[in-house]
């Protein structure tokens, strides 16, 4: 059987078999330029604004970026696989009706350790701009600054169940489910993940003298894809005195920088660091 064939016989209800390529980080420093082929539209939530955003990148609008998103996504996994009753997946302890008793079985994931990935810039670089257009595709006038930075994270997996059986037999799902499909979770926008070790479950923080536990540590590489509007910044400098930002300059600044292989652009930048904010 085919890896997509394993993939639809495995899920009982999964209605989005996402298309699109694997997120597989071959060139830290290429950047992404509209006119580049296999683009995807999609819709971004901007940081600061209560509406969406059109803009293009290699990830789209559901792309795993961090711990939070990667939980929402691993959860709707586990519905698909194992059925909306199987039991709970999620950042923090759920429980019942009663505060005191969490939700029986469940899995706890959570951050150990994030590090700015080896050999990857040490601060989010700028990779692109993007003119707005609203809904009817029509330019707004205003842009947004395409920012990546590449995180790489110890995820711990803390798995609770009535009995040490049920612990061990959720874990070796979990550990199946993660394994058959990494490839999903790197279409949708995950860099990688892997099984690293199982550990005591005495040596995580999140031990309970009175619930069966198991815990299990996994890498996972984030890649941040972050958008910043261009007219919020020139709010912002207008208050502090700074020059304005123009979408023709920092373009300019894209353009000449991948012709020469120069370093990338940093997120801070100001007057005299390259230009970019002179009229």
């Amino acid at each position: 059987m085919t890896n997509e064939e394993i993939y639809n016989q495995y899920f009982k209800n999964l209605g989005d078999v996402e298309k699109a390529s694997q997120a597989i980080i071959t060139n830290p420093n290429q950047r992404v330029f509209k006119e580049d082929a296999g683009r995807i539209h999609v819709e971004e939530k901007a940081l600061g604004t209560d509406h969406e955003v059109s803009y293009y990148n290699k990830a789209d609008s559901n792309n795993i970026s961090n711990i939070e998103a990667l939980a929402n996504i691993l959860k709707e996994l586990c519905n698909a696989a194992w059925g909306q009753d199987w039991g709970e997946l999620s950042l923090d302890f759920e429980t019942g009706e009663d505060s005191a008793n969490i939700i029986l079985p469940q899995i706890l994931i959570d951050t150990n350790t994030r590090d700015i990935t080896e050999g990857f810039p040490l601060k989010p670089v700028l990779m692109d701009i993007q003119q707005e257009k609203d809904g009817e595709g029509k330019d707004t006038g205003d842009s947004f600054l395409i920012y990546r930075q590449w995180f790489d994270s110890n995820v711990e997996f803390d798995i609770y169940g009535h009995n040490n059986k049920e612990c061990r037999e959720l874990t070796r799902r979990l550990e199946e489910l993660l394994l058959v499909y990494a490839g999903y979770l790197k279409r949708k926008g995950l860099a990688e993940i892997f099984f690293l070790r199982e550990i005591s479950p005495k040596s995580s923080l999140n031990f309970s003298e009175n619930v069966p536990m198991r815990c299990i540590l996994y890498y996972v590489r984030f890649e941040s894809i972050v958008p910043v509007r261009v007219s919020s910044i020139n709010q912002i400098n207008a208050k502090i005195g700074a020059n304005q930002v123009t979408s023709t300059k920092v373009k300019a600044l894209l353009e000449q920088s991948k012709e020469s292989n120069r370093d990338m652009i940093e997120l801070d930048f100001f007057d005299g660091d390259n230009g970019i904010t002179y009229e």
